[in-house]
């Protein structure tokens, strides 16, 4: 296939491409070049908001899926931080689900079959904030409805809805929209969660401490199981019931033991089997940070039991 990845440059993209390259004629857009190009990948720097209608078309001539990862930060991205407000980061993310507009427009208008939308586990990270950390649920569905507390999941929970009329079939024909909620792609920094390490300062709700590196344990995706994902979602057959609409929403993370969303849809209806566990990565920590000050400190997901 022919594959245009937007955001080609950022981090997320950057992990995908190996699921990718030497299967597939890769078109690459951003505002900058990635540090690595593909073997055989082409790259065309752009804006997505700024370019002409003229330059899209171009850009998404002959193209047969589209991995969208391209996303305009506000001035600070990480999503709890307290600066800048969480209320002035409105228009920013609404610039994002404009451009994704954008892309789902033209990617139809050029007769795309899938586009795989980089979403994030922030579009329902409600759930998370209000009921994992306070031990009142134990597990994120895909299907539960998208609700966040913040603009930033507002507006990737925006891109998941806005992709639906299409995956319909509404504007004349169907696209298979897939929608990952990526956990966290990043390797674990065990020193932020030591005894006596004092938590980042937060505008949203967040667990510190032994809690927070629960989560981290359960929200991390490896190297080689975010490259496996990708392509999943770009090249699986969608095993869906005749007639359903092909919208899907999945979560992306490794095979974590204390993973605390559901990976059922990604499993089923895209055949990803991740093959890596944050227990077995980070052992040494779990035993040092977890299991060693048991019973103080057990259990799979939460704060400390007292």
């Amino acid at each position: 296939m022919k594959v245009l990845v937007t955001g080609a440059a950022g981090h997320v993209a950057t992990l995908a491409m190996p699921g990718l390259e030497g299967r597939h004629a890769l078109m690459l857009t951003d505002l900058k070049a990635p540090h690595r190009l593909p073997d055989g990948a082409m790259f065309q720097a752009m804006s997505l908001l700024d370019a002409s209608d003229a330059m899209l078309a171009e850009l998404f001539e002959g193209v047969d899926a589209v991995v969208h990862s391209a996303y305009a930060p506000s001035a600070e991205r990480d999503v709890y931080s307290v600066n800048p407000p969480h209320l002035d980061r409105f228009d920013a993310e609404l610039a994002n689900v404009c451009m994704a507009q954008r892309v789902y427009r033209f990617a139809l208008e050029a007769g795309v079959k899938r586009v795989v939308i980089v979403s994030s586990n922030h579009a329902a990270d409600w759930y998370e904030h209000t009921q994992v950390h306070r031990l009142q649920r134990e597990v994120v569905y895909p299907d539960d409805l998208p609700l966040s507390d913040n603009f930033y999941g507002w507006a990737k929970a925006s891109y998941e809805l806005l992709a639906y009329p299409y995956a319909c079939g509404t504007f004349g024909r169907q696209m298979e929209m897939v929608m990952l909620r990526i956990g966290s792609p990043y390797p674990i920094d065990v020193s932020r969660y030591e005894p006596g390490v004092p938590s980042p300062q937060s505008g949203l709700p967040r667990p510190d401490g032994p809690a927070a590196f629960k989560r981290a344990l359960g929200a991390w995706l490896s190297d080689g199981d975010c490259a496996a994902l990708f392509r999943c979602a770009l090249e699986a057959p969608l095993a869906l019931p005749a007639g359903a609409v092909p919208w899907v929403v999945a979560y992306g993370i490794s095979d974590n033991t204390r993973a605390f969303w559901s990976l059922e849809s990604a499993r089923r209806v895209l055949g990803y089997n991740p093959l890596d566990d944050s227990e077995a990565a980070y052992a040494d920590a779990v035993t040092r940070l977890l299991t060693a000050r048991r019973p103080a400190y057990g259990g799979r997901l939460g704060p400390p039991r007292s």
